[in-house]
This record gives C-alpha cells, sequence and structure tokens, in this order.
C-alpha cells in the first residue's frame, strides 16, 4: 500500500496521487488526488456530481475539495487506474485479474463509463460462455483434446471458487445475465467447497460479497435439476447394460460401461458437463461402442446444456445471447 498519512488515519495513494489534482477522493481510509477534467471527461455521473457549487464549509486538502465515496478501496483504485492508465485494464485477450475486473465493471456501470462496463464485460464473459463448444474451448471441462481449442488467452482471468459467488452478484448488478447460467453450474459443481459460504457474506481478495435471497432460492433448486441431468448424461454412457447392436466385444465393454458409471457417481454427481469425458474411462470399448456412446454422450450433453439456463430461472439462451450481444457486441469476445 502506498504510504501517506493525515490526522484522521487517511492514507495517500501515492499512484493515484498527483500534486496538480483538482479534487481529493476518498475510498475508506485511502485517498486520491486526481483531477476533476478526467472524471468529467469519461463520466457523465461525475461530471453531474461536479458540477454542484461546492458548501462554503466543505472539507479541504491541500485547497482541493474532499468527496467521499461510498465504495470501497478494492474498487475504487483501479477503476482510478483504468481511467489514468490505459495499459492497465486493456481490452480482451490482454490478461487482467478478477478483482480489476469487479472494479471497472461495477464502477464503470456506476459512474456510466461506458467504454470501461463494454471491456470489463468481455473479460468477465470470457470465463462464462454461452455456447457449450465455447464453455468446452476454455477448459471448463475435462473434454478430449481435438486440437479445436480456442487460444490461451480466451480465458483472461484466473478463475477461484469463491469468485463464483462474487461474479454472481455482480451480473446481477450490472444486469449481464448471460454470465449467470454459467457462474450458476460452477457454483453447483464446487458446492462441496462452497456449501458453508454460499449461505454467507464472502471475502475474495478484498472484495465482499453475497447471493439475495432470489438466487440462493435459485440455485437451490437449480442445482437438484444440475444433479438429475447428471444421471441423465449418465446413462447415455453406461446404461441399461445390454449389448449395443454392433459391438465386438460383448463382456468386456459391458463391464467398462458399468465401471463408467460407478466412477461417474463417486465423482461427478454434480458436473453433467464432465461426467465420463476422460478417454480413461472408456478404454476397454471396442471402437464401434465407443463411437455410438460418444455420440449419445454429446447428444445428452447438449440436452442438458440447452435446458440449463431456464434450470435457475433465467431465459432461454437465445435471449441470453442477445443481451450479451447488446451490451458487448460480436468484437470483444472470441
Amino acid at each position: 500500500m502506498d504510504e501517506g498519512t493525515e490526522a484522521d488515519n487517511s492514507r495517500r495513494m501515492e499512484s493515484l496521487w498527483f500534486e496538480d489534482g483538482s479534487i481529493i477522493l476518498q475510498a475508506g481510509s485511502i485517498q486520491y488526488r486526481v483531477h476533476r477534467s478526467i472524471l468529467a471527461m469519461h463520466s457523465p455521473v461525475f461530471k453531474d456530481m461536479l458540477a454542484f457549487p461546492q458548501p462554503a464549509d466543505s472539507e479541504l486538502i491541500d485547497g482541493c475539495p474532499v468527496v467521499r465515496l461510498p465504495d470501497p478501496e478494492a474498487e475504487v483504485t483501479p477503476f482510478l487506474r483504468a481511467l489514468y492508465d490505459p495499459q492497465f485494464f486493456q481490452v480482451f485477450p490482454a490478461r487482467t485479474t478478477f478483482a480489476h475486473l469487479f472494479g471497472c465493471l461495477r464502477l464503470g456501470h456506476k459512474y456510466g463509463v461506458d467504454y470501461l462496463r463494454r471491456r470489463a464485460l468481455g473479460h468477465l464473459s470470457s470465463m462464462f460462455r454461452t455456447t457449450l463448444s465455447e464453455w468446452d474451448a476454455t477448459g471448463n471441462s475435462e473434454v478430449e483434446d481435438k486440437g479445436d481449442r480456442l487460444p490461451s488467452s480466451v480465458v483472461t482471468w484466473t478463475f477461484v471458487v469463491e469468485s463464483v459467488i462474487c461474479a454472481i452478484q455482480l451480473a446481477r448488478e450490472v444486469e449481464a445475465l448471460w454470465v449467470l447460467p454459467g457462474a450458476f453450474y460452477c457454483l453447483s459443481e464446487n458446492y462441496k467447497e462452497l456449501r458453508e459460504k454460499i449461505f454467507h457474506e464472502v471475502v475474495y481478495d478484498g472484495i465482499t460479497a453475497n447471493l439475495s435471497v432470489q438466487d440462493q432460492q435459485d440455485f437451490l433448486r437449480g442445482s437438484d435439476a444440475q444433479i438429475a441431468s447428471t444421471f441423465e448424461v449418465m446413462r447415455s454412457l453406461g446404461g441399461p447394460p445390454s449389448i449395443i447392436e454392433g459391438c465386438t466385444s460383448t463382456q468386456d465393454c459391458i463391464v467398462e460401461r458399468l465401471r463408467v458409471l460407478q466412477e461417474a457417481i463417486s465423482d461427478h454427481s454434480r458436473s453433467p458437463l464432465v461426467v465420463g469425458l476422460s478417454g480413461h474411462l472408456m478404454k476397454k470399448l471396442c471402437p464401434h461402442c465407443l463411437a455410438v456412446l460418444k455420440q449419445k454422450h454429446e447428444e445428452a450433453r447438449q440436452a442438458f446444456w440447452d435446458e440449463l439456463p431456464q434450470m435457475y430461472g433465467l431465459p432461454p439462451w437465445n435471449e441470453l445471447e442477445q443481451m450479451k450481444t447488446d451490451a458487448i457486441g460480436t468484437d470483444l469476445l472470441i
């Protein structure tokens, strides 16, 4: 943290303390000396806010008026850095962090900085895709590598399971509903790790978040449906263990299919997009059975994906896709 103290224990953010700055913003105990003109140029909200005359008894530091923001330092710092430094928060597919993304998106939305909001939405959407092929290509599913993965920059921030709760709250606030099906899926998939946090406030990298009561209810209902869908996908692989017409190794294939079911039940009860995908799970199948079951498996996965938004009380994919296009266009996301 940059040094600098005031009588009230506030501290200067030296990297955002400009000696020719004309206004001091304060978030929590952190102060920023910045320029009214820069804020007004980028943000219509700040422009209107700063247009009001300052009261005669307004707080001053070094002759500059002090404006206390209700936003936390963890959000204000990356937001202001993005306004001042074009290299700090670049357009997709440049790398970023979830904390930087969160601050730029939430405050870009709140203060009407449209280009920053749009840029941040591109980064957020890089993790939570809206088609199954893109979802697989991000590495969210343990798909067999067919040589058709998207570039490594397809996901521009590192996913940590706690961040998904922050992402859901953020997506609701900025009306990025197309993010939510994938986010809810990840939340359910990591339920064992997150079950003590889903219904309470979480703090991740300085960001405080919690699910609304409605999102908690939607999660519980959708997670149950996700478990049921896992068994539907499993049935496409292993059951009933009848002989597939054209099978060339009947006993081995039936045993292998039963083994797939056993491993799937124990390891992936909440992961219908992952269950049975690893190649080693079907290594003893004859080529014919392998081809038949792969096709059935992909059809079952696609059927689940098509229903995923409705499981969590969201609009269908075609409506969510249109929302995404309206918000960020098609040029900010591969």
